[in-house]
């Protein structure tokens, strides 16, 4: 097969980190994958030296990139365009219009509404790629027809986290005692505010709190109102942070919105136990004992966080390790994708 894929973002996120596993996993099955992304991208950063065709477009300019995209499949047999985040859909369904060759699969990850009748209606899709069953239902809700919704999980490379060392991860923290951690950039709805207020009711002296992502220093401010500064750090971004889940004691998701958070599988993979906000994909993730399940208000999280502080972690731990090992593997996702793909093209 020849799979084009569009990424339209100029930021690193974990869409694109998705991205990129399926690129570099269809390409190690054999197939020849193209990506049309924005020249200097982290998509393109991070594939350059991959041995995989580029196709440049500007995130700005969507109907000028469709042309690009439409002038490529034009000259190239493409049997796959699998489009991925908002504008890289519009340009993909732009290109492929009145063209009947190419199957058109839209990558939909968000929890957003499908508001848009023409990206979300239009009879030129022939599949929209959900990553987790709440995703499914926001599309449903929005009456895109169920026959052409699949669900594939996002995933992560298990083999990128093996070399991860908990005591090394813990020297870098800087800190001692029982530590959750936060790991995700600082927006409204990813709920940093809402863990920080929920961490400082506890009262505990003994227990520490890390935030690590981009713009978490706007935190500074209210961990210092709080009076909890001597047991508060935060790191702001940090490249490869995963590496520093292995060294926190329970990983915290305290989203307000939420598809299906790929921090959550690293920590499963780290057997870094869990806990997250009954919203979105997160219940998905950690239902059947996999993790705890909190309610998306501050003290929903503290008492979550006092039962993490209470109870055994080692059934919640190797419950989830069980279950990302048999369904959130690069290679799991990769075989589904490809399975998908073919039965597309029959």
């Amino acid at each position: 097969m020849h799979i084009l894929n569009i990424e339209s973002a100029t930021n690193f996120s974990g869409g694109v980190n998705q991205l990129i596993i399926n690129v570099l996993g269809l390409k190690k099955k054999g197939h020849k994958v193209s990506v049309a992304c924005v020249y200097g991208s982290p998509v393109y950063e991070r594939l350059k030296d991959k041995g995989i065709e580029f196709v440049f477009i500007d995130e700005d300019k969507v109907f000028k990139s469709a042309l690009i995209i439409r002038n490529f499949l034009k000259n190239n047999d493409v049997d796959i365009v699998h489009t991925h985040h908002s504008k890289g859909h519009k340009m993909g369904l732009i290109a492929c219009l009145f063209r009947k060759k190419e199957k058109l699969v839209v990558q939909r990850s968000v929890m957003f509404p499908a508001l848009d009748l023409f990206k979300y209606h239009n009879p030129r899709i022939d599949m929209f790629l959900a990553n987790s069953i709440a995703v499914k239902d926001v599309l449903e809700r929005y009456l895109v027809n169920p026959k052409k919704i699949s669900v594939i999980y996002s995933a992560v490379d298990y083999e990128k986290l093996k070399g991860v060392d908990r005591n090394k991860a813990r020297r870098e923290i800087g800190v001692e005692g029982f530590t959750f951690g936060v790991v995700g950039n600082y927006s409204d709805f990813k709920g940093h505010d809402i863990a920080l207020r929920a961490f400082a009711k506890l009262k505990r002296d003994d227990v520490r709190l890390v935030f690590i992502g981009k713009d978490t220093e706007k935190l500074k401010d209210k961990v210092i109102s709080l009076g909890v500064e001597d047991r508060v750090k935060i790191f702001s971004f940090v490249p490869d942070a995963y590496r520093l889940i292995a060294g926190f004691d329970v990983l915290v998701i305290p989203s307000l919105k939420e598809s299906f958070p790929n921090v959550a599988i690293e920590s499963f993979l780290l057997k870094t136990p869990v806990i997250g906000t009954d919203v979105g994909g997160i219940p998905e993730l950690l239902k059947d004992g996999r993790g705890i399940i909190a309610k998306p208000y501050v003290d929903g999280l503290k008492m979550a966080m006092e039962k993490a502080l209470e109870i055994d972690l080692d059934g919640i731990r190797n419950k989830a390790f069980e279950f990302a090992i048999d369904n959130l593997t690069a290679d799991k996702k990769v075989e589904k994708l490809e399975k998908l793909y073919y039965e597309l093209l029959k």
